[in-house]
């Protein structure tokens, strides 16, 4: 008589089914992603190298939808020869009499690696060869997809990308050639691909499956929003928005700070006494979730050169939620805890963020101790220039106020003329190479121009200590500005890292109509040293405390009055 299988058995067997299919699922994804990094790596490089492609003659967005559709419905590994045989027949033959030598320094090439052709396992040696060829004869003409900005001419320009705007959720084939497009203009042209800090194929690798699984609209803007966060750049980021989908749309009417994974009340609306929040409270969890478990969950969305930078942009969000009410619980700056309901709305904290983040003030310059002025970086214009510093050269320290955005460059440029005895040299540069893509041009920064040095000959420059505040809201112009200062003698630098993003900010445009913002420009001190995710050099780092901002103090300044006390 057959033995009934008993239940343990029965489920043993369903068991080693699931496990099976799951390793079929897996096994067979890994091969797809390996099909699907080779054919990306090869259409950028024939995007903007093979001059078949190159001149825009050719719809290469096309060739890319229905290369990517027939390997998906493929499950031989086959298919991606086919597929790169049909790239390279539509691109047509390509001869040239030599091979071009690359002679260039390691710094203008560190970004190009056209040695993964070799070692691609996936491709014949026929196509291995001809992709070689191609690398090394590069579209001499003005690239179609990738061109000077006639804006600035430094930064690339992308014009003729189709947004293809009415995709307000792609398909898995066109959101494949969104992380395309991205990941090849990030490899040829972001003069950071180098300190992304992880190998750029392994974000590629990463990538692929979270696109290919975003087939709803908050999984496409999260796998948007990682995308654009794997640059590490405080440059970064997603336009329009996508947090609104990832967070919600409603956040707190009341400005704070984040300081030890809580939020500290900073400001709060004359009229607004619904919260029962007082400035200065201590914001811990939002609907019975702590907030740093949230900033944990937001992190990798997070566009940032380097820590300082995610806690500033996590401002945006962690208070938000899809509701218009929340449950913050915390404690009083009397140590009384509480639970309270408030109202949540719509609120662009993009826009106004200079006032949120305390960036603007009415001073522009006072004295602050015996002989010791203090300067808000960003107030100074070419009208107030003079008034303010010539009432200082006779100060024994002049403390500058970095924590601000100096968006007219008048400081940035002209206070360095009070502090140095001549011109000085205070920034390199690198910046794309567009006749050998991957490539960059090593150079002073605005070479050829009156702003390649900063100072004058001067018989009296200022004397006295010279002291620069800075944190995370310390970005890009600001940035800027402290390197054009540093370059006078007894400069001290005090706070915390900087944002760690410098250069021209640029863009281009994925299915959706959503444009992805990056760095143009690589930055650098005369002596190459970095400053993009490495910030400005600290010399007295000064953090601050959940203390600090309930009490409203200024720990770094508070540091600098001592330190401009003390006896060299």
């Amino acid at each position: 008589m057959r033995k009934i299988p008993t239940i343990k058995a029965a489920c043993i067997f369903i068991f080693i089914g699931l496990s099976v299919n799951t390793f079929f699922i897996k096994a067979q994804t890994k091969v797809q992603t390996a099909q699907l990094h080779t054919l990306c790596k090869t259409w950028g490089l024939l995007k903007y190298y093979h001059p078949g492609i190159a001149n825009g003659s050719k719809n290469w967005d096309s060739v890319l939808i229905s290369a990517v559709d027939q390997l998906l419905k493929s499950n031989t590994p086959q298919q991606l020869n086919v597929e790169v045989e049909q790239l390279l027949d539509i691109a047509g033959k390509y001869t040239a009499p030599t091979a071009d030598s690359i002679t260039k320094a390691s710094i203008n090439t560190r970004n190009l690696d056209h040695t993964w052709i070799e070692r691609d396992k996936l491709l014949t040696s026929q196509h291995q060869q001809v992709l070689t060829f191609v690398s090394k004869h590069p579209y001499r003409g003005l690239n179609y997809y990738a061109q000077p900005n006639p804006q600035n001419d430094s930064t690339v320009y992308t014009p003729n990308e189709k947004p293809y705007a009415e995709m307000l959720l792609p398909n898995v084939n066109y959101r494949l050639l969104g992380l395309f497009r991205f990941w090849n203009v990030i490899n040829y042209f972001y003069p950071y691909q180098y300190a992304i800090g992880k190998p750029w194929d392994q974000v590629l690798d990463e990538l692929i499956p979270e696109m290919m699984k975003a087939n709803d609209t908050l999984s496409y803007h999260k796998a948007l929003a990682k995308m654009a966060a794997t640059i590490n750049d405080s440059h970064g980021g997603l336009w329009p928005q996508v947090f609104d989908t990832i967070t919600g749309k409603y956040s707190p009417s009341f400005d704070f700070r984040i300081v030890d994974h809580v939020a500290v009340v900073t400001r709060i609306d004359s009229g607004d006494h619904s919260s029962g929040l007082k400035m200065g409270s201590v914001i811990e969890t939002i609907d019975g979730v702590p907030l740093k478990s949230k900033m944990e969950n937001y992190w990798d969305y997070i566009p940032a050169s380097n820590k300082g930078g995610k806690l500033k942009s996590m401002h945006y969000l962690v208070l938000n939620s899809h509701r218009q009410t929340a449950l913050l619980s915390g404690y009083h700056p009397d140590g009384k805890r509480f639970k309270v309901m408030v109202n949540l709305k719509e609120r662009d904290l993009l826009k106004g963020y200079p006032n949120f983040f305390e960036m603007e003030s009415p001073i522009t310059y006072k004295m602050i101790a015996d002989s010791v002025g203090y300067v808000f970086f960003s107030n100074i214009t070419r009208k107030n220039l003079d008034s303010i510093m010539s009432p200082l050269m006779q100060t024994k320290a002049i403390v500058f106020d970095m924590r601000n955005y100096p968006a007219n460059g008048t400081g940035t440029y002209l206070v360095p003329q009070y502090l140095l005895k001549e011109p000085q040299f205070y920034s390199r540069l690198t910046r794309p190479d567009f006749s050998l893509p991957g490539t960059f041009i090593y150079e002073e920064a605005n070479k050829g121009t009156t702003y390649a040095q900063v100072g004058k000959l001067n018989p009296d420059p200022y004397k006295g200590k010279i002291i620069l505040l800075v944190d995370n809201r310390t970005q890009s112009a600001a940035e800027w500005a402290c390197m054009t200062l540093k370059t006078a003698p007894n400069v001290t630098v005090i706070g915390s890292q900087t944002a760690g993003a410098d250069g021209n900010v640029t863009r281009t445009v994925l299915p959706g109509g959503y444009r992805v913002n990056f760095s143009g420009l690589g930055i650098y001190y005369p002596d190459g040293r970095e400053t993009q995710r490495v910030g400005i050099k600290v010399d007295i780092p000064v953090a601050y405390t959940v203390s600090d901002i309930v009490n409203k103090q200024d720990p770094l300044l508070k540091k600098a009055l001592e330190f401009i006390e003390q006896k060299k």
